[in-house]
């Protein structure tokens, strides 16, 4: 199996990255990282490692970009140069339990699943959160899960097997700067046939790291996901799964938009209003719990607009 790690800025969180990536209870790991001109000590960080750990230096493979490409790109080159069977994303601000690869592993010895999913942290400065996650077996369930994000639509939490990555040609959209874990989740949940989990938290997402990739502000946030929202919706167009699909994209739309409404700090009905104004109404229908006091709001704004 690959473990495929980008590298920029991260000179202060590495060395505890590498430490649970190498410490890795199962032996077999092929490690992939893609230098991105990281301007900091990075790339000395992953060298003292590999030294530490020699037994795991001969399994590494580092590609040096000539420019800074960002995270998209740098993803499509760790999948090119990905040879594992399975594969992993970790971020290298982030860290892993040491048997989550062995988890993994186990997991699909007995049921050959194509994706494996498992539970995480979010680690803050002052505490650690663990957040569950439910992945359905059943394949319509599992795509309307990750389409409304109810399963988290990142990649560093699943076990991949490569040949549903490479069957169907999956990449990364460089124009798409956040948001592309979203397009590329869902179409892999729509190509993958079979679903397992483990019931455990095994990886740690660090939210204490000012320089990562998703340091942007929020309009730029909003308007990303937006638009990649609006390629997951073509992409169930053109494969005929639209119909079964369309109510968990429309609770998405929404929700990409509902701080423009919901945060005194961000509030602007106008650019509320022009984002997927066919989800507009949608707070009445939604799956997800929303307090009185929003939907009198949600409420009192519907009514001006008409």
């Amino acid at each position: 199996m690959s473990i495929l790690v980008p590298i920029y800025n991260v000179e202060n969180f590495f060395s505890r990255c590498l430490e649970s990536l190498f410490s890795q209870t199962y032996p077999n790991i092929e490690y992939v990282f893609v230098n991105d001109c990281t301007p900091d000590n990075s790339m000395d960080v992953l060298h003292n490692f590999m030294e530490k750990y020699p037994q795991r230096a001969n399994m590494v493979k580092i590609i040096n970009n000539a420019t800074n490409s960002g995270i998209a790109i740098v993803r499509n080159i760790l999948l090119e140069n990905a040879t594992g069977d399975y594969i992993l994303f970790v971020d290298s601000d982030d860290w892993i339990e040491r048997d989550m690869v062995e988890q993994f592993v186990e997991n699909v010895r007995h049921t050959d699943a194509d994706i494996v999913g498992c539970d995480y942290y979010e680690d803050y400065p002052d505490k650690t959160v663990l957040i569950k996650q439910h992945y359905p077996a059943d394949h319509t369930e599992a795509m309307k899960a990750m389409t409304l994000l109810k399963i988290k639509g990142v990649l560093w939490k699943l076990f991949i097997k490569h040949d549903v990555i490479v069957e169907n040609n999956l990449s990364f959209y460089p124009e798409i700067h956040f948001g592309e874990d979203y397009i590329f989740c869902c179409k892999l949940f729509f190509y993958a046939n079979t679903f397992s989990y483990v019931d455990k938290a095994l990886y740690h997402y660090v939210q204490y790291n000012p320089n990562n990739y998703c340091s942007t502000n929020s309009d730029s946030r909003i308007n990303s996901f937006a638009k990649a929202i609006q390629m997951v919706e073509i992409f169930y167009q053109e494969n005929g799964v639209y119909d079964i699909l369309n109510h968990e994209l429309l609770q998405r739309k929404f929700l990409c938009k509902s701080s423009y409404a919901l945060d005194k700090k961000k509030r602007n009905i106008k650019k509320w209003a022009s984002y997927f104004p066919e989800s507009n109404g949608m707070w009445r229908k939604m799956n997800y719990s929303i307090p009185n006091k929003m939907r009198f709001l949600l409420f009192e704004i519907m009514a001006k607009l008409f």
